[in-house]
Formats: C-alpha cells, structure tokens, sequence
C-alpha cells in the first residue's frame, strides 16, 4: 500500500505480480538499470496481463504489467507517482474548475481529478496514442465514465494531420509532422489546440481551466495553440525535462508569454526569479521537472503566490 497523498492497493495476477517484483529488485541489486529491456523479455510470459490500482475512495486504474513506466506500482517500496502534482491539485480541491488532462497516458490524473479525493471536477484526457486510449477507456469505463477523452495531438494548430512516434520507453515518445522512415511505431493524428478544447466545452466567462501539459516536447507547440485560454483564469502545470539545460519551455513562458513561474514540490512550491534558477532545480538529466504557470494577477496567480508564502514560511 503506498503512504503518499493517495491511498492504493493493487490487485491482479499474484504469479505475474511476484514475477516482475523479483526482476525490480533484482535488477535494482544488480544494475539499476535496464528495467525497459527485461520488460520486453518478460512480454511472452506476461500475455498484456492488467493489473488494477485500487485508491481508498474507490478509484480505480488499470495498467499493463509490462509497461515499466506504470509497473512501480507494485514496485518496493510503491511508487507514490508525482507527489508534488498532487499536493498542488489538493490545495486546488475548493477551487471550481476544468482539467485539461493534456497527454493524460492511461489516466492516472483525470482518474483522480474526478474523483472525490481532489473534488470531482470536469475532465478531458486527450491522448494521441491508439494502443494507450485502449487502457485510457477501460478506465473510464471503470470509473463510471466521469471524465471525457480526446484521441487528438496537442498543437499550435487545429486539424493538422500529425504522426506519434511511440518507438521505445514512454519519454522516447513524440509528435512530428513529417513521418520518419526509420520508426516502425507510427500512428497518424490529427492536431487540436487548447483553445480548441476550450471553444467545445462553450465556457463561461467565470470557468476556470487547470491544464496538465505532458506532450513529449511539445509544451512549447501546446502553450501556442492557448492564446485565448492564457487570458483567462488559467493555471499550467507543465514539465522542463533535466536533460534541457537550456530550459526552452520555461525561457518560452518567460519571454514569450511573460508569466511567472513557480516551482513545484511536494513540500512546497517556489517562485523562479529568473531562468538561471533552473539550474538549481533541475539536478537530475534524466528527470523531469514540474512547474506551474499563470496570467499574473488572475485568481490562480493570487493562490498560487499564497502558497508559496507559506512555504517561505515554514522554512524559516
């Protein structure tokens, strides 16, 4: 059972389960490395067997037991995934809004974002892989349905045809518009913008929007296609990979859309002054790191800024 913010056990197969729990620790013994690779060895044995994280409130999320990326979960100790993601939407849990779940993979936040826990708020997962929407459904359907889905790519543009690369792991994936001889993964997909999204849900001028940048790399393409959402009371949580040390997706909210920009963490979130701050942060090249974003002076930006007061506070 996992002791972060959410509360989960895991069901499924004990022999499949017991199989890929002795190869993490063997491998973490050995190497700790090379989890992807034994994954692929393993797939014959496993058959795309599901296993089910079931959250204290009765969520539930299904996942491949041979997709390292999400298998953590039954990893020891349990993955307790981006804990600083959701001690931010915590805080946010009085705070009427929508998510925009952008990249939502199989689901784990719009899961839990429409779940009691974090406030049952209204939910779009947009995801532009075939093979994950598959999972994606299964959740949806396993959750009563509570969140909508998008098997759209997110872009500057609406209605460009794409190509999603899904070679290799999770972080290898990416959006192109040319498709590449090379790659033997490829799906077709058609673009959408943010405020594409925005424009279908027909909101109200006092609809506020959560969005979860999580697109491979194109943060930057994504935050284009938002022009209009951007002058509304937004807030972005949006990854800056370590392995960037030119900090592209926060240099772009700072010169381009002039916004602030917070630092995430699960102890706490920290204002970032200035772009050299980055390199502070970001420690870890094969990590990515969260951040926050937002009109300034807009409702979110005055929380936000609270929030981060507190923190100061309570590390003096």
């Amino acid at each position: 059972m996992n002791m972060g913010a959410f509360e989960y056990e895991v069901s499924g197969s004990r022999l499949s389960i017991g199989l890929v729990r002795l190869m993490h620790a063997a491998i973490a013994r050995i190497t700790g490395r090379g989890m992807g690779l034994a994954m692929q060895a393993m797939k014959p044995l496993l058959h795309s067997q599901l296993s089910c994280v079931h959250f204290a409130d009765g969520s539930r999320l299904y996942f491949r037991l041979d997709d390292v990326y999400w298998n953590g979960f039954i990893r020891q100790p349990p993955l307790d995934y981006e804990p600083e993601i959701g001690a931010l939407l915590q805080r946010l849990k009085d705070v009427d809004y929508l998510f925009f779940d952008c990249g939502a993979n199989i689901g784990y936040w719009s899961v839990l974002v429409t779940s009691e826990m974090l406030g049952r708020k209204r939910t779009i997962a947009v995801e532009p892989s075939q093979e994950t929407i598959a999972i994606l459904q299964q959740n949806c359907n396993a959750n009563g349905q509570r969140f909508k889905i998008c098997r759209k790519a997110l872009s500057e543009h609406d209605g460009q045809r794409l190509f999603f690369f899904s070679n290799g792991p999770h972080a290898a994936r990416h959006i192109a518009e040319t498709q590449d001889g090379r790659s033997t993964h490829v799906e077709p997909v058609i673009s959408t913008t943010i405020d594409a999204l925005a424009q279908q849900l027909h909101l109200t001028d006092n609809d506020r929007i959560v969005v979860k940048l999580d697109v491979e790399g194109a943060e930057i393409s994504a935050l284009r296609g938002a022009h209009q959402v951007l002058k509304r009371d937004t807030l972005i949580i949006y990854e800056d990979h370590g392995s960037d040390p030119s900090h592209a997706t926060t240099r772009f909210v700072f010169d381009a859309l002039g916004f602030p920009i917070f630092s995430i963490a699960a102890d706490g979130i920290t204002e970032i002054k200035e772009l050299g701050a980055l390199d502070h942060v970001k420690k870890d090249p094969k990590l990515g790191y969260n951040f926050v974003t937002c009109p300034p002076r807009s409702g979110f930006h005055r929380r936000i800024v609270e929030a981060a007061a507190s923190t100061r506070l309570s590390m003096h």
